[in-house]
């Protein structure tokens, strides 16, 4: 039987006189839907009509590896057939119009016999109106023979079980339609990292998002490594296909933002099956400029938070926002943390006022600083790491004093949730300006923290 997920394959190669092995006769095979649609990341419902699987314009993309010479989805729409409607990249490339005949768009024709890794998405404009249909034949795949392998399994946004962490905010899709999106990058919510902690045996990632176009990787707490591809104007989705060595191996995964206001697409495939990450816990920092990772020479996804929880076997993620003053954290967290899945067995790193040193954290300040951990707390973070300002050679005295009222601040609440985070010592990383750390900055501050918070956390 062929399970959902797996390798299709329609014919058999024959080998000739000499041993060298010839292809056969070109054959049409018709793939049914329930082989079609476990490709399909992002935006889809299977409710809003039992006899459809629809995608959403700008929200949802399919991809998959098919094999042959000429291959052609049936895809109609709530608005007729439109031209222009579908676009198709293989391989990696630019993204073009499929053409079509009525509502069957060609992905690729003409064609040497190979595999080929090919993305399907539609255009805004499409909104709610594409569809497949939810049983029979939608993909017809010529070639020598014809085959069609999609991705085993994907974590998406508001994952939480063995088999898949998320750390991130996520909104309300909409009607009918799942999973929940990720949060838009800005200066409501902060920088809004998406980060999923999987395991398994893969030989094979895909990445789906909607914002800009880099990837950060950690392997069994590794080192990060980043993937990236060029972006597009108004961020429609696209995958990232990482390579995997196919050895059992737990990964960190996390992106840089998601650029859609309305909340956008981040999801990762795979092509073996998802295996217990054991520990779920989360690592989520609140912060200004240096939690968002303000280039350039730094990007967000180069914050070293995410490659911390990767080291510490949590999934991280983070909130900043560039400029942000203690009493802009209490407001990005009112409008944040709602929007968050937290237990008692994650953390929080509070890393506020560095903005407001110049003024040596006046009495409002140190109750708006307050608050912002109170807000913590009663999220349910199980341990809030109170982070001092990292140290600037710009303004050390500043820096020095302002860290000692934020720790009274923290002091004064005796609560054995909160931990001081005391980084008088982290010094040398890399800046662009004398405040902002550039990536290897980012890189550098990791190394301190690893050895702080392990031992903050008692791990």
């Amino acid at each position: 039987m062929i399970g959902l997920g797996a390798s299709i394959w329609r014919g058999v190669k024959g080998v000739g006189a000499n041993g060298s092995v010839s292809l056969p006769a070109p054959t049409t095979v018709n793939f049914t839907s329930a082989q079609v649609s476990p490709g399909f990341t992002g935006s889809v419902s299977t409710t809003k009509n039992a006899a459809r699987v629809y995608a959403r314009g700008a929200l949802t993309l399919w991809c998959g590896y098919i094999t042959g010479t000429e291959a052609k989805l049936t895809n109609p729409t709530d608005f007729g057939d439109n031209a222009g409607s579908m676009e198709v990249a293989i391989d990696g490339g630019a993204f073009a119009a499929a053409p079509n005949t009525a509502s069957v768009y060609t992905l690729f024709t003409g064609l040497p016999h190979a595999t080929r890794f090919v993305e399907v998405r539609w255009v805004a404009a499409m909104a709610s109106a594409p569809y497949i249909a939810s049983s029979g034949n939608v993909l017809a795949v010529t070639g020598q023979p014809p085959a069609l392998q999609t991705f085993v399994g994907k974590i998406e946004p508001g994952a939480d079980s063995a088999l898949g962490l998320y750390s991130g905010a996520i909104i309300a899709n909409t009607a009918n339609y799942t999973p929940s999106l990720a949060t838009p990058k800005g200066t409501v919510y902060g920088s809004c990292i998406n980060s999923v902690k999987i395991k398994g045996a893969f030989t094979k990632l895909a990445v789906t998002l909607n914002g800009t176009r880099k990837v950060g990787v950690s392997k069994n707490g590794g080192p990060a490594v980043y993937y990236s591809a060029s972006d597009e104007a108004a961020f429609p989705p696209r995958a990232l296909v990482i390579p995997c060595d196919g050895s059992t191996s737990t990964y960190n995964i996390w992106d840089d933002g998601n650029f859609v206001d309305t909340g956008g697409t981040f999801c990762v495939s795979a092509d073996s099956a998802f295996l217990d990450i054991g520990t779920r816990r989360r690592l989520d920092q609140y912060g200004d400029s240096i939690t968002f990772g303000s280039g350039p020479g730094a990007t967000s996804s180069d914050t070293e938070t995410m490659r911390v929880a990767a080291a510490l076997g949590f999934v991280g993620s983070t909130n900043g926002i560039s400029g942000q003053t203690v009493a802009g954290g209490k407001t990005m967290l009112d409008n944040v943390l709602p929007l968050r899945t937290v237990t008692s067995n994650d953390v929080a790193i509070l890393a506020l006022g560095g903005n407001n040193a110049s003024d040596g954290i006046d009495s409002t300040e140190q109750a708006d600083y307050g608050l912002c951990i109170d807000k913590l707390l009663a999220k349910g973070y199980g341990k809030v790491l109170c982070r001092g300002i990292l140290p600037n050679a710009l303004a050390q005295s500043l820096v020095d004093a302002a860290n000692v009222i934020l720790k009274g601040v923290m002091d004064a609440k005796a609560d054995p949730k909160l931990v001081w985070i005391d980084p008088t010592t982290w010094t040398g990383f890399s800046t662009q300006d004398g405040t902002h750390p550039d990536a290897a900055g980012y890189v550098t501050i990791a190394g301190f923290a690893i050895p702080a918070y392990t031992a903050a956390l008692g791990l």
